[in-house]
Protein backbone atom coordinates (compact mmCIF):
# COMPACT_ATOMS: atom_id res chain seq x y z
CA UNK A 1 0.00 0.00 0.00
CA UNK A 2 1.00 3.37 -0.12
CA UNK A 3 -0.23 6.19 1.96
CA UNK A 4 1.20 9.14 0.84
CA UNK A 5 3.39 9.98 -2.07
CA UNK A 6 4.78 13.15 -3.91
CA UNK A 7 4.95 15.53 -6.90
CA UNK A 8 6.75 18.78 -6.28
CA UNK A 9 9.07 18.68 -9.19
CA UNK A 10 8.97 21.91 -11.33
CA UNK A 11 5.55 22.51 -13.89
CA UNK A 12 7.84 22.51 -16.32
CA UNK A 13 9.33 18.96 -15.79
CA UNK A 14 5.61 17.66 -15.19
CA UNK A 15 4.75 18.96 -18.06
CA UNK A 16 7.88 17.77 -20.21
CA UNK A 17 5.80 14.46 -19.33
CA UNK A 18 2.28 15.09 -19.69
CA UNK A 19 1.92 18.48 -21.82
CA UNK A 20 -1.52 18.67 -20.84
CA UNK A 21 -3.87 22.16 -19.83
CA UNK A 22 -4.01 22.28 -16.23
CA UNK A 23 -7.48 23.07 -14.77
CA UNK A 24 -6.18 24.82 -11.74
CA UNK A 25 -2.76 26.15 -10.57
CA UNK A 26 -0.23 23.77 -10.05
CA UNK A 27 1.40 23.48 -6.05
CA UNK A 28 4.34 21.17 -5.35
CA UNK A 29 3.92 19.29 -2.30
CA UNK A 30 6.25 16.96 -0.74
CA UNK A 31 3.53 14.66 1.46
CA UNK A 32 0.32 14.03 0.00
CA UNK A 33 -1.58 12.74 2.30
CA UNK A 34 -5.17 11.93 2.90
CA UNK A 35 -7.43 14.67 1.38
CA UNK A 36 -4.58 16.16 -0.18
CA UNK A 37 -5.01 17.32 -3.19
CA UNK A 38 -3.50 15.50 -6.32
CA UNK A 39 -2.64 15.71 -9.81
CA UNK A 40 -5.04 13.57 -12.11
CA UNK A 41 -5.53 12.55 -15.82
CA UNK A 42 -8.30 10.63 -16.42
CA UNK A 43 -9.87 8.61 -19.28
CA UNK A 44 -12.87 11.12 -19.76
CA UNK A 45 -10.39 13.87 -20.39
CA UNK A 46 -7.16 12.65 -21.31
CA UNK A 47 -5.68 16.17 -22.14
CA UNK A 48 -6.57 17.88 -19.09
CA UNK A 49 -4.46 17.73 -15.82
CA UNK A 50 -7.71 18.04 -12.66
CA UNK A 51 -7.24 18.62 -9.33
CA UNK A 52 -8.89 15.66 -6.82
CA UNK A 53 -8.06 14.82 -3.16
CA UNK A 54 -6.39 11.73 -2.13
CA UNK A 55 -8.17 8.68 -0.49
CA UNK A 56 -11.24 8.03 -2.48
CA UNK A 57 -15.18 9.09 -0.78
CA UNK A 58 -17.99 6.77 -3.10
CA UNK A 59 -20.64 8.66 -4.65
CA UNK A 60 -22.60 6.48 -1.89
CA UNK A 61 -20.90 7.90 1.52
CA UNK A 62 -23.17 9.92 3.66
CA UNK A 63 -20.13 11.99 4.79
CA UNK A 64 -16.99 13.02 3.32
CA UNK A 65 -14.41 11.44 5.30
CA UNK A 66 -12.82 8.56 4.13
CA UNK A 67 -9.47 6.33 4.41
CA UNK A 68 -9.76 4.68 0.95
CA UNK A 69 -6.87 5.36 -0.29
CA UNK A 70 -5.89 2.32 -1.94
CA UNK A 71 -7.69 -0.09 -4.08
CA UNK A 72 -5.89 -3.99 -4.41
CA UNK A 73 -5.58 -5.03 -8.50
CA UNK A 74 -7.12 -8.26 -7.06
CA UNK A 75 -10.22 -6.61 -6.05
CA UNK A 76 -10.63 -4.11 -8.66
CA UNK A 77 -13.53 -6.41 -10.30
CA UNK A 78 -14.51 -8.43 -7.21
CA UNK A 79 -15.78 -5.84 -5.19
CA UNK A 80 -18.40 -3.67 -6.53
CA UNK A 81 -17.51 -0.25 -4.84
CA UNK A 82 -14.60 -0.60 -7.41
CA UNK A 83 -15.93 -2.79 -10.28
CA UNK A 84 -18.54 -0.25 -11.23
CA UNK A 85 -15.84 2.53 -10.96
CA UNK A 86 -13.97 0.52 -13.60
CA UNK A 87 -17.40 -0.25 -15.96
CA UNK A 88 -17.71 3.54 -16.17
CA UNK A 89 -14.11 4.49 -17.04
CA UNK A 90 -13.36 5.76 -13.99
CA UNK A 91 -9.85 5.02 -14.04
CA UNK A 92 -6.90 7.72 -13.44
CA UNK A 93 -3.36 8.34 -13.87
CA UNK A 94 -2.00 9.64 -10.54
CA UNK A 95 0.87 11.76 -11.04
CA UNK A 96 3.74 11.71 -9.07
CA UNK A 97 7.53 12.09 -8.83
CA UNK A 98 8.15 9.64 -5.18
CA UNK A 99 6.08 7.28 -2.93
CA UNK A 100 6.60 6.84 0.48
CA UNK A 101 6.49 3.24 2.44
CA UNK A 102 7.21 3.24 6.53
CA UNK A 103 8.96 0.78 8.17
CA UNK A 104 9.51 -0.37 11.82
CA UNK A 105 13.00 -0.05 13.37
CA UNK A 106 12.62 -1.24 17.05
CA UNK A 107 10.00 0.90 18.44
CA UNK A 108 10.84 3.56 15.73
CA UNK A 109 8.99 4.11 12.13
CA UNK A 110 10.64 5.41 9.78
CA UNK A 111 9.99 6.17 5.91
CA UNK A 112 11.39 5.24 2.60
CA UNK A 113 10.93 6.98 -0.16
CA UNK A 114 10.71 5.60 -3.88
CA UNK A 115 11.35 6.93 -7.16
CA UNK A 116 11.86 5.88 -10.97
CA UNK A 117 15.66 5.77 -12.20
CA UNK A 118 14.73 7.10 -15.70
CA UNK A 119 11.69 9.13 -15.17
CA UNK A 120 11.37 12.01 -12.71
CA UNK A 121 7.72 12.31 -13.04
CA UNK A 122 5.77 9.18 -13.15
CA UNK A 123 1.90 7.93 -13.16
CA UNK A 124 0.22 5.79 -10.40
CA UNK A 125 -2.78 3.95 -11.62
CA UNK A 126 -5.63 5.19 -9.86
CA UNK A 127 -9.54 5.01 -9.75
CA UNK A 128 -11.74 8.27 -8.56
CA UNK A 129 -15.46 9.20 -8.00
CA UNK A 130 -17.41 12.08 -7.34
CA UNK A 131 -19.49 12.52 -4.45
CA UNK A 132 -21.65 15.33 -3.71
CA UNK A 133 -22.43 17.03 -0.63
CA UNK A 134 -26.27 16.37 0.64
CA UNK A 135 -26.36 20.30 2.29
CA UNK A 136 -24.28 22.45 -0.09
CA UNK A 137 -24.40 19.99 -3.15
CA UNK A 138 -20.76 21.04 -3.52
CA UNK A 139 -19.25 18.26 -5.81
CA UNK A 140 -16.09 16.54 -4.57
CA UNK A 141 -13.57 14.30 -6.61
CA UNK A 142 -11.25 12.22 -5.18
CA UNK A 143 -8.90 9.58 -6.18
CA UNK A 144 -7.15 6.05 -4.70
CA UNK A 145 -4.10 4.40 -6.29
CA UNK A 146 -4.41 0.71 -7.21
CA UNK A 147 -2.11 -1.23 -6.01
CA UNK A 148 -0.34 -4.40 -7.01
CA UNK A 149 1.83 -7.11 -5.45
CA UNK A 150 5.26 -6.05 -4.47
CA UNK A 151 8.38 -6.30 -6.73
CA UNK A 152 11.66 -7.60 -4.43
CA UNK A 153 12.66 -4.12 -3.63
CA UNK A 154 9.66 -3.04 -2.00
CA UNK A 155 8.92 -6.12 -0.69
CA UNK A 156 11.48 -6.13 1.63
CA UNK A 157 9.47 -3.43 3.40
CA UNK A 158 5.85 -3.99 2.18
CA UNK A 159 3.88 -6.97 0.60
CA UNK A 160 2.33 -4.01 -2.20
CA UNK A 161 3.30 -0.91 -4.02
CA UNK A 162 1.17 1.11 -6.33
CA UNK A 163 0.48 0.07 -10.10
CA UNK A 164 3.31 2.10 -11.66
CA UNK A 165 2.38 2.59 -15.17
CA UNK A 166 4.89 2.92 -18.39
CA UNK A 167 4.15 5.46 -21.04
CA UNK A 168 2.60 2.56 -23.14
CA UNK A 169 0.42 1.35 -20.37
CA UNK A 170 -0.93 4.99 -19.65
CA UNK A 171 -2.64 4.77 -22.48
CA UNK A 172 -4.58 1.70 -22.01
CA UNK A 173 -5.54 2.31 -18.42
CA UNK A 174 -7.02 4.88 -19.43
CA UNK A 175 -8.33 3.41 -22.63
CA UNK A 176 -12.05 3.31 -23.18
CA UNK A 177 -11.85 0.49 -25.84
CA UNK A 178 -10.27 -2.20 -23.40
CA UNK A 179 -12.10 -4.93 -21.85
CA UNK A 180 -12.02 -4.98 -17.95
CA UNK A 181 -10.40 -8.35 -17.88
CA UNK A 182 -7.13 -6.46 -20.69
CA UNK A 183 -6.82 -3.95 -18.13
CA UNK A 184 -6.60 -6.53 -15.29
CA UNK A 185 -3.48 -7.81 -17.50
CA UNK A 186 -1.54 -4.49 -16.70
CA UNK A 187 -1.67 -4.84 -13.08
CA UNK A 188 1.88 -6.03 -12.67
CA UNK A 189 5.14 -4.55 -10.12
CA UNK A 190 7.50 -1.85 -11.95
CA UNK A 191 10.26 -3.82 -12.13
CA UNK A 192 12.97 -3.65 -8.83
CA UNK A 193 15.88 -2.65 -11.48
CA UNK A 194 14.46 0.49 -12.94
CA UNK A 195 13.47 2.00 -8.75
CA UNK A 196 15.64 4.10 -5.92
CA UNK A 197 14.67 3.24 -2.28
CA UNK A 198 16.17 5.55 0.44
CA UNK A 199 15.29 6.31 3.48
CA UNK A 200 13.81 9.87 4.45
CA UNK A 201 12.84 12.37 7.20
CA UNK A 202 10.35 11.45 9.73
CA UNK A 203 9.32 14.75 9.03
CA UNK A 204 6.62 13.83 6.61
CA UNK A 205 4.19 12.85 9.35
CA UNK A 206 3.96 16.75 9.95
CA UNK A 207 1.59 18.02 7.19
CA UNK A 208 2.78 21.95 8.44
CA UNK A 209 5.70 20.43 6.26
CA UNK A 210 6.55 21.19 2.69
CA UNK A 211 9.60 21.82 1.56
CA UNK A 212 12.65 19.94 0.07
CA UNK A 213 14.41 18.64 3.20
CA UNK A 214 11.37 16.08 3.16
CA UNK A 215 12.95 14.21 0.66
CA UNK A 216 16.72 14.15 0.99
CA UNK A 217 18.72 11.09 2.04
CA UNK A 218 19.53 10.58 5.10
CA UNK A 219 23.15 9.35 5.51
CA UNK A 220 22.28 6.28 8.73
CA UNK A 221 19.74 3.45 8.77
CA UNK A 222 18.16 3.38 12.39
CA UNK A 223 19.20 0.19 14.31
Amino acid sequence: MASSYSLAEELSTIQHYYPYELEEAYTPIYNIGLSSPGMVITADQPELIKKMHFSMVPFFFKGRKSSMCNAKSSQILVKQVFKQLMITHKRCLILADGFYIWQRFGEEKYPFRFSLKDRQVFSMAGLWSAWTDPETKERYESFCIVTVPANPLVREIRKSMPLILTPETEKLWLSKNTTEEEQLELCTAYPEDQMIRFLVSRGIADRTINDLSLIKPLNYVPA
